[in-house]
């Protein structure tokens, strides 16, 4: 069976969540069963002040990553800059992951966002994206969310040959175009 992985990337701010969100409604539409985590960016006024991660079974949203003025507490440590990590939110995604692996079938689409510098070293949602895409052969699609900085890390996971890879900039204008005719394509497989 044919894996299906989309990998969104783009530089801080440039609306790869937002292209998470488009691709889940688009599936959602299409009968998928949606799983996984989206980061939502928490803003004071113009001012970027953390990440919430967003159940996307539940809806239920976790603070996962602050800038360290605006939390305290033993839960959380140091990432990088001024931010700090939600250490119980990072264990909680990675459960949720978890338990989309152990539901992937052709009609499950699971999201995953965002790679980035804690899973390129093994941290983070590393463990659970892992379990995911050991999952893939059971069938379903995969949304990997990344900075492009990170495009070659997140390909470096695939090593199936059997794995089809879409590779998506979150600022292209023909995005919803090609993203529609993989999902339709998809269906023919």
């Amino acid at each position: 069976m044919t894996s299906q992985v989309f990998i969104v990337h783009g530089g801080i701010a440039s609306g790869k969540t937002r292209r998470g969100e488009q691709i889940t409604n688009l599936a959602k539409v299409n009968g998928y069963d949606v799983r996984g985590i989206l980061s939502q960016r928490v803003m004071r006024g113009t001012e970027t002040i953390g990440y919430d991660m967003v159940d996307l079974e539940s809806r239920k949203t976790r603070s996962l990553v602050c800038r360290g003025t605006e939390v305290q507490g033993d839960e959380w440590k140091f990432l990088r800059g001024s931010f700090l990590y939600n250490e119980e939110s990072f264990k909680e995604a990675n459960r949720l992951l978890g338990e989309a692996s152990e539901c992937m079938n052709d009609n499950t689409l699971v999201v995953v966002d965002e790679y980035g510098h804690l899973e390129a070293r093994g941290f983070g949602i590393y463990s659970g994206l892992r379990m995911v895409i050991d999952s893939l052969e059971s069938g379903g699609k995969l949304l990997i969310l990344c900075r492009t900085d990170k495009i070659d890390d997140v390909l470096g996971l695939f090593t199936q040959s059997e794995t089809r890879l879409l590779v998506l900039d979150a600022a292209q204008n023909d995005f919803m175009e090609i993203l529609v005719d993989f999902f339709n394509n998809a269906r023919k497989i």
